[in-house]
């Protein structure tokens, strides 16, 4: 039976952190933890409950809850330093802030710190872009809803991209992005996805980059920005599936 905290308690559990060891190896979170396993078997019921089995609040940093079986592997936890008052202020206004962008929570648990505040950033950053213009004769366009996917389609999507970035080719700072959105009827799909550097995702998402007929398009504003003005013209790498975009 699952052991349910209070609501003092589990305020104060959420300032606990464990090291997760999977087999031997340490990692630094659930959610690195289930993406070397490639299954979400680290969820955070489960944690709580094996924690409580283990002492709850008594555990002191650096003792280790029980060994137990998790699918075919041997796991345990072990406690770690607190999070300071302002760092889990800082979490929870980071996490509020991109479920009101549309993230799901789920998506977010599956997200380890550092990656949800690169992705908190982005949306902050996006706040500050005014509406993109392109010059001429260029076509305006309505863009998707673009998000970075998790699980199954983000590993499929890398792939079919060799993990490189579809327009730059670098191996850094990745992420998988929906072409057309969920709510614009888009799939879950191979062929729905790319593969974009962080930064070029975010240009993307905020209408200042686009795609036609495999060519990279910018807005006014990114052709005047030093570090992106040579993409203008870029043709998209080839990916080893087919990817369709909208037409214009």
């Amino acid at each position: 039976m699952t052991q349910r905290y209070t609501p003092e308690q589990a305020e104060r559990m959420k300032k606990r952190r464990c090291w997760v060891y999977v087999d031997g190896e340490r990692f630094s979170s659930a959610a690195a933890a289930n993406k070397h396993v490639g299954v979400n078997i680290f969820h955070a019921a489960w944690r709580a409950d094996l924690i409580s089995e283990s002492g709850g609040e008594e555990m002191k940093i650096g003792d280790r809850t029980k060994s137990v079986r998790r699918g075919n592997h041997i796991v345990f936890l072990e406690r770690r330093d607190d999070l300071s008052d302002k760092s889990v202020r800082d979490y929870q206004a980071a996490r509020r802030k991109l479920l009101n962008a549309g993230w799901r929570s789920d998506e977010l648990d599956e997200m380890e710190n550092g990656e949800l505040y690169t992705h908190y950033r982005s949306e902050l950053e996006l706040e500050r872009l005014s509406v993109p213009h392109f010059s001429g004769s260029e076509k305006k366009y309505t863009r998707a809803e673009i998000r970075p996917a998790q699980g199954r389609f983000r590993r499929e999507v890398m792939s079919n991209w060799e993990n490189q970035c579809a327009i730059t080719g670098t191996r850094l700072a990745l992420e998988a992005a929906h072409i057309v959105s969920h709510a614009s009827g888009g799939t879950a799909s191979i062929e729905n996805g790319i593969c974009l550097a962080a930064d070029l995702h975010t240009l993307l998402d905020s209408g200042h980059l686009l795609i036609l007929e495999g060519i990279t398009r910018l807005s006014d504003e990114a052709k005047n920005d030093l570090r992106y003005a040579a993409l203008e013209g870029t043709v998209l790498r080839t990916s080893r599936v087919k990817v369709h975009f909208p037409t214009i």
